[in-house]
């Protein structure tokens, strides 16, 4: 009788004659649970611009401790279109564009604020750049996000929405029969005679693949022979 094999060994023979299946690209709304088939890599960089981490005002650190004057405001979605010139001010809030000529946040805690007039009321900010995120702090254009065989969890799938993604390329669902074989196995329900039983390992062989990306072709229990 020949050596039994190990586990392992069994393991990689079966994976050997495998054959990667074809890669498709589906939509966002489609993809979770699905695996990465390609590098997922960034069509934007993130952000753009740079952005205000905290509500306050758009200033120049030289120009500290103030007082300035306020010429506008910055808002998501709402960018002040003009500069920041010396002595000068932008009210802005979270996740607003840095007008241009600005380079630091003071935050509205530490800010006094009569008409158009801004002053100093606190410590102010403590570096050139404080409460500002750069460009390209989350990534850059070009950079790799997702890796090849990546689960696509829905953290992954809204990173590569914000990345620029409208799809992403997967692997095609694998096709799995599940057939359970044996004289005395009779389908779930099915009435039973002398010396059966229902069939129940098919059946949570199903349950266990039921939340994996795969396409389940469901057999009958099949007669043994021999």
């Amino acid at each position: 009788m020949a050596d039994m094999i190990s586990l392992a060994e069994a393991q990689e023979r079966l994976f050997a004659l495998a054959d990667p299946v074809a890669v498709e690209y589906v939509p966002l709304r489609d993809a979770a649970g699905r695996w990465a088939a390609a590098p997922v890599v960034a069509l934007r960089t993130q952000p753009e611009l740079p952005l205000s981490a905290m509500d306050g005002y758009a200033i120049r650190f030289a120009d500290l401790p103030g007082p300035w004057r306020a010429i506008g405001e910055s808002a998501a979605g709402r960018p002040f279109a003009g500069s920041v010139a010396p002595g000068e001010a932008v009210r802005i809030f979270t996740g607003a564009a840095l007008p241009d000529g600005a380079d630091t946040i003071l935050v509205q805690e530490e800010a006094a604020r009569k008409g158009d007039t801004l002053s100093l009321d606190g410590e102010g900010p403590p570096a050139h750049g404080a409460h500002v995120r750069g460009a390209g702090l989350d990534f850059t254009h070009g950079e790799t996000l997702i890796e090849p065989g990546a689960r696509l969890t829905p953290a992954r799938i809204a990173l590569a929405a914000i990345a620029g993604h409208a799809t992403l390329p997967v692997r095609r669902r694998i096709r799995i029969a599940i057939a359970a074989t044996g004289d005395e196995l009779r389908a779930a329900g099915e009435p039973i005679g002398p010396g059966e039983l229902p069939e129940s390992n098919g059946v949570m062989l199903t349950a266990l693949l039921g939340g994996l990306p795969v396409e389940l072709i469901d057999r009958q229990p099949a007669e043994q022979r021999g």
